[in-house]
């Protein structure tokens, strides 16, 4: 399958400060891949440097096999064929939603601009919008009319950044699942860069976790969540119980925990100190016995029983980090 996308050795500095370091990755057509990490990790100055908006000091990035990037080759974003998705929208206020739409299909005619907006609003569930202007839209409604516009030109590359994150929650599920089936139904190739676990569980083929402008891990989802390489890594999805053992340091999710278990499990004692109601489960705050503080998500229809227990996680969701 030929490359949408591939990041060489790439780095970055703004000043004395070097905010991507050495960033190797790639991406195939119609595969999509979340950068996922901490605010101020370099994955947005990723995204810029895959548009065309920043330019490389070291390393090479190219698009469909062609260097478009690199110390001495700058392609413009014009240039690049790429679409693009904003947290903010980055509608056009002056314009109506069909005029946003065709605003990159000059190359096609009045009819043919026509037909493809009109098709795009029928996609994404804009039927009827196409003479409204963004600010009578909703934050959903801008979302979608600002995705089928980045999917006008048909590009073979999406580039967003933190697409959902002005949306409440319901409604940022639903974008998710709508900008990942129109992607896998153009074909198109999608780099999504993000802060939110949710975010890259849930829409990517692979997640690429940076942490001080470095890709610590790339991997399928299960993979990175289920076998972190780093307690970095580990903590990009959620909180993780550690505790030191001979072999270095034991890791496991607060959802991994049981009152119930095998023979074979891992097992430690603690008390059972506090109870907190979290939807269908209950979240646990337990002692351990040197002290050390543990969470476990237990579910049932009344909280446990506050006091000593012993608590079992599985074995093969034990996570092992160097100490």
């Amino acid at each position: 399958m030929s490359e949408a996308l591939r990041f060489d050795q790439v780095s970055f500095r703004y000043d004395d400060e070097q905010v991507v370091n050495h960033v190797s990755f790639s991406i195939a057509q119609g595969e999509v891949v979340c950068l996922l990490g901490p605010s101020g990790c370099g994955k947005t100055t990723c995204l810029r440097l895959a548009a065309g908006m920043e330019q490389p000091q070291a390393g090479t990035i190219s698009l469909n096999g062609e260097v478009v990037s690199s110390a001495d080759r700058l392609a413009p974003p014009e240039t690049r064929h790429i679409g693009f998705l904003f947290q903010e929208f980055a509608l056009f206020p002056h314009l109506s939603v069909y005029d946003n739409i065709c605003f990159g299909l000059t190359h096609l005619s009045a009819g043919e601009q026509k037909a493809r907006a009109l098709e795009l609003l029928k996609q994404v569930g804009l039927s009827g919008y196409a003479d409204k202007f963004p600010n009578s839209l909703s934050g959903g409604e801008q979302q979608r009319a600002a995705l089928a516009r980045a999917l006008a030109p048909s590009p073979k590359l999406v580039l967003m950044d933190e697409p959902f994150s002005n949306l409440d929650p319901q409604l940022r599920d639903r974008m998710r699942d709508l900008t990942l089936h129109l992607l896998k139904q153009v074909g198109a190739a999608g780099l999504v860069v993000t802060h939110d676990a949710a975010d890259a569980l849930r829409m990517a083929d692979r997640i690429a976790v940076q942490v001080d402008g470095a890709i610590l891990q790339i991997d399928n989802p299960e993979t990175v969540y289920r076998h972190p390489a780093s307690i970095d890594v580990a903590g990009m999805f959620g909180a993780v119980n550690l505790l030191k053992s001979g072999a270095g340091i034991q890791g496991f999710r607060p959802a991994d925990v049981s009152l119930t278990g095998a023979a074979d499990d891992f097992s430690f004692a603690g008390e059972l100190v506090e109870t907190r109601l979290m939807g269908a489960d209950w979240l646990c705050l337990i002692k351990g016995e040197d002290g050390v503080g543990f969470e476990a998500l237990l579910s049932g229809d009344t909280p446990p029983e506050l006091g000593a227990h012993k608590f079992f996680v599985p074995q093969a969701r034990l996570m092992l980090f160097k100490d």
